[in-house]
C-alpha cells in the first residue's frame, strides 16, 4: 500500500462517520473552538490596551502642568522609545487584532495542512502557492465550516493534488512528453545546468535542485515511505568533497546521479517497479482518450505554424453543466456584456451565459450542432456556422468563453485566434486539457510564455484545476484545467 492511500485510509478510520475523510471532526470543532476563544482573549485584551493607553495619555497631560512643556537633552534613545511605548503611540487595537487573526488562521492551516500529511503530498508549486496565500492580507478564517468544506474538497482531491504534481516533477525532467502514449519516464533522465561548471557547487540559475526534492518525495510516497526532503542533495554533497569542476557518482536506495565536469546530470531510477508506478499514475492524470500533447518534431514558433485548419475528426465534447458552472464561477459575467463563445457546439456554455442577461456570438463549425442553439431562437443569441479559426478579428467582445477542440495542440489555435477578439480590459477564459498546464514540449511552454507575457494579471497562476475527469459523463477520461487571461 502506497503512503498516499495509507494516509487516506488511516485518516478515514480516525474520522469515522462523523469526519470529512482527512480530519475527525471532533478534531476540527477543538481547533475552531480554541480559535473562537483565543479570538475572544484578544479583542478583549486589545479593548483593555486601548483604554489603558488612552489612560496614559491622559496621565502625560497632568505631567505637561508639571514640567510646563519643557524639554532636556540627556535621556538615553531606550529610555525614549520606552515612554513612547508606555503611551502606545502607534497602536491600533482593530489593526492588531486583524494581524493577530491572519497569523493564528495560517498557522491553524499550516498545521491541518501537515498533520494530515497532505502537504506531503503537494509539490514544490503548491506549496509555494499555499504558502502566498497565507501571506497576503485575506487570509481564509479557520472557522468550523470552512475547516470542514476545505477539508471535504481536499479529500476528494488528495489524488489529484499528488497526481498533479508528479505529472509537473516530471514533466520538468522529462522533455520527450509527445502524446498520452508518451507520458511516461524511461530508465534515465537528464539534468543540464545542474552544478556550476566553474566552481562545481550547485547552480544557482537552476531550479533542478529543488525539482530533485519532489523526484524523492514522489518515490517515498509510492513505495509507501515517509518522504526524506534534501537525503538526495546530502547524499549528492557528500561524494563530492571540495570544490571545483569534478565528476562524481552517487548512490541510493532510488537513484544512481553521475554529475560531469561540465555541471550536468544524469539521473537513473533504480526500482523498476517505481517506474511503472509513476507511469501508470502518469497515464491516470492524463488520460487515454485524447491526443492532447504535441508531436516530437512539433515547432516551437506557434506564431509562424498557427493552423487555419479545424481538427480532422472534428472530436465534439459537450461542456457538461456542472463543468459550465464552475467556469462560469470564474468568469465575471454580467447583464448586457457581449460575449463571444467561438467553439459552441450545442450550447453547453452558451445557455449558462444567457441565464446571466448577457449576450453571446456563438460559432460552430459543424452544422448539426449550429442549427441547434439557432433553433432555440433567443434574442440574446447569434449564431454563425463558420470555421472561427478563418475568420477575421475584431476586438469587439469583453469575454471570451471557449471549450476548443482538444485533438492534437488545436486548442492553442483557438485561444491565440480567441485573444485577438478582445476589446482591451476584456477577459478570456477556456477549458484546456491539463497538459496546457505542464506538458515539457517546446510548443507548450512557448505557449505559456506568450500567454504571460500578454497577460495583463502579471501574478497569480494562469490555470485553475477543474475537478479530475469532469468530462467523464460526456464520454472522455481527461483532466482539465481553466485559463483565465485579461487583456491590457
Amino acid at each position: 500500500m502506497s503512503r498516499i492511500d495509507r494516509i487516506k485510509l488511516e485518516a478515514t478510520e480516525e474520522a469515522g462517520a462523523h469526519g470529512t475523510g482527512l480530519v475527525s471532526m471532533n478534531f476540527i470543532e477543538r481547533i475552531a473552538d480554541a480559535r473562537s476563544a483565543a479570538l475572544q482573549a484578544f479583542e478583549t485584551v486589545g479593548q483593555q490596551l486601548q483604554a489603558a493607553f488612552a489612560a496614559a495619555r491622559e496621565a502625560g497631560k497632568i505631567a505637561g502642568v508639571a514640567h510646563g512643556g519643557h524639554g532636556y537633552h540627556g535621556g538615553s534613545q531606550k529610555e525614549k522609545e520606552a515612554i513612547d511605548h508606555l503611551f502606545g503611540a502607534d497602536f491600533d487595537a482593530a489593526r492588531s487584532l486583524t494581524a493577530l487573526r491572519h497569523d493564528l488562521d495560517a498557522r491553524i492551516w499550516t498545521r491541518l495542512l501537515e498533520e494530515t500529511g497532505l502537504r506531503t503530498m503537494m509539490d514544490r508549486k503548491e506549496r509555494d502557492d499555499f504558502d502566498r496565500s497565507m501571506s497576503g492580507d485575506e487570509v481564509p478564517e479557520a472557522t468550523l465550516e470552512n475547516i470542514s468544506a476545505t477539508f471535504e474538497r481536499l479529500c476528494g482531491e488528495a489524488d489529484l493534488i499528488f497526481l498533479r504534481g508528479l505529472a509537473r516533477a516530471f514533466s520538468s525532467l522529462d522533455r520527450r512528453f509527445r502524446s498520452h502514449d508518451g507520458f511516461k519516464i524511461g530508465s534515465r533522465v537528464i539534468l543540464d545546468g545542474l552544478m556550476s561548471a566553474d566552481f562545481g557547487s550547485w547552480s544557482h540559475r537552476s531550479e533542478r535542485e529543488a525539482v530533485f526534492a519532489d523526484i524523492e518525495r514522489i518515490f517515498a510516497i509510492l513505495d509507501g515511505r515517509q518522504p526524506a526532503p534534501g537525503a538526495l542533495r546530502r547524499a549528492i554533497e557528500a561524494d563530492r568533497p571540495g570544490w571545483g569542476p569534478q565528476q562524481s557518482e552517487t548512490l541510493t536506495r532510488y537513484f544512481k546521479v553521475r554529475i560531469f565536469k561540465n555541471g550536468n546530470a544524469h539521473l537513473w531510477f533504480q526500482v523498476p517497479e517505481l517506474v511503472e508506478a509513476v507511469n501508470r499514475k502518469l497515464a491516470e492524470y492524463y488520460g487515454a482518450a485524447l491526443a492532447d500533447a504535441a508531436p516530437a518534431d512539433a515547432s516551437p514558433d506557434i506564431f509562424r505554424n498557427r493552423s487555419s485548419l479545424p481538427a480532422r475528426d472534428l472530436a465534439f465534447y459537450p461542456t457538461p453543466a456542472e463543468v459550465a458552472a464552475q467556469v462560469l464561477g470564474v468568469a465575471d459575467v454580467r447583464p448586457g456584456m457581449m460575449v463571444l463563445e467561438p467553439s459552441a457546439g450545442i450550447g453547453g456554455l452558451v445557455w449558462s451565459v444567457v441565464e446571466r442577461g448577457a449576450s453571446v456570438d456563438a460559432i460552430e463549425l459543424h452544422p448539426d450542432r449550429a442549427a441547434a442553439i439557432e433553433g432555440r431562437r433567443h434574442p440574446n443569441v447569434t449564431v454563425r456556422c463558420a470555421n472561427f479559426l478563418a475568420l477575421t478579428p475584431r476586438e469587439d467582445y469583453e469575454l471570451v468563453l471557449m471549450n476548443p477542440p482538444f485533438a492534437g495542440t488545436h486548442w492553442m489555435d483557438h485561444v491565440m485566434q480567441a485573444w485577438a477578439f478582445l476589446k482591451p480590459g476584456g477577459h478570456l477564459v477556456a477549458i484546456l486539457p491539463a497538459s496546457a498546464e505542464v506538458n515539457g514540449t517546446a510548443k507548450h511552454e512557448r505557449f505559456r510564455a506568450w500567454a504571460r507575457k500578454v497577460n495583463a494579471h502579471r501574478y497569480g497562476s494562469l490555470f485553475s484545476d477543474l475537478p479530475a475527469e469532469s468530462f467523464r459523463s460526456v464520454g472522455v477520461n481527461i483532466n482539465t484545467v481553466i485559463l483565465k487571461m485579461r487583456k491590457g
